[in-house]
């Protein structure tokens, strides 16, 4: 008997939401600058996959996403490459988006890594071609954290997986391991925002303020920028895999950081 399609329409869903869900792209919702699973069945046919277009437009209430802040894409720019997908999303500008998709997994953002893997599996989004084994490699990483969205959507594709395409899919999968695993991505990403923070974490000691490109017209209370960094940076690094460590979150201590877990 042939499997149902791979369709995961509600997680499509969730995922494009949680791209949408960021600082950056809320901000854009004003039209400005804001302050191993069994079963080697023969593959099924590729379903029809929801209009992710669409959807991306529906998470920001209609509107076209024209901006994405790029002072941020120094901070988080796992968060950064998110927002820019979508506004090529949105356009279907097919090449751009899964680059940007490519951007944001490289600093560990795992939706970025889910849709990359549902995109290629499928096959039918755009005029993006189906790569099944490409698509099963992201979706293991996507994984990673022990998503339960996630980890269904693998054990799904791999159910509907030839022998050939797992096989290809674990070359690929160590391959893309070397870059966008958490221990090297995650590690990567918190280094960089710990390097960024800490000149406001500075200012914010002394009662000092802080500018950030796009995020404000002018300059804001480094206390109140800080935190609201610490705080999506906390969401975004969340369920690390014991690779990173998130401490707690005070933006008047000194040293409060996201802290790189020691090597074991």
């Amino acid at each position: 008997m042939v499997r149902p399609a791979l369709a995961l329409p509600l997680r499509v869903v969730a995922a494009v939401a949680v791209l949408c869900a960021s600082p950056m792209t809320m901000a854009f919702q004003s039209g400005k600058p804001a302050i191993n699973a069994p079963g080697d069945a023969a593959p099924a046919p590729a379903s029809t996959s929801p209009d992710l277009s669409q959807q991306a437009l529906d998470s920001t209430g209609g509107k076209k996403i024209n901006y994405c802040i790029d002072g941020l894409e120094r901070i988080l720019p796992a968060d950064y490459y998110g927002c820019r997908a979508l506004y090529h999303l949105q356009r279907e500008h097919w090449s751009s988006f899964t680059e940007s998709l490519r951007d944001a997994a490289y600093w560990a953002n795992k939706n970025a890594q889910y849709l990359l893997g549902i995109t290629y599996f499928n096959g039918d989004t755009g005029d993006i071609r189906a790569n099944r084994p490409l698509g099963l490699a992201w979706l293991a990483l996507a994984a990673e954290r022990k998503n339960p969205d996630y980890v269904t959507a693998y054990a799904e594709a791999v159910a509907r997986s030839t022998q050939a395409e797992k096989m290809q899919a674990s070359r690929l999968y160590l391959k893309l391991k070397k870059d966008y695993s958490d221990k090297v991505a995650g590690t990567r990403a918190v280094r960089r925002f710990n390097h960024e923070i800490q000149p406001m974490q500075d200012a914010a000691q002394s009662g000092g303020f802080v500018y950030i490109s796009g995020f404000g017209p002018f300059p804001e209370q480094a206390t109140s920028v800080v935190k609201r960094l610490h705080d999506q940076a906390e969401k975004d690094f969340d369920g690390l895999m014991g690779t990173v460590t998130v401490g707690a979150i005070d933006p008047d201590a000194h040293s409060a950081q996201i802290r790189p877990e020691a090597s074991k």
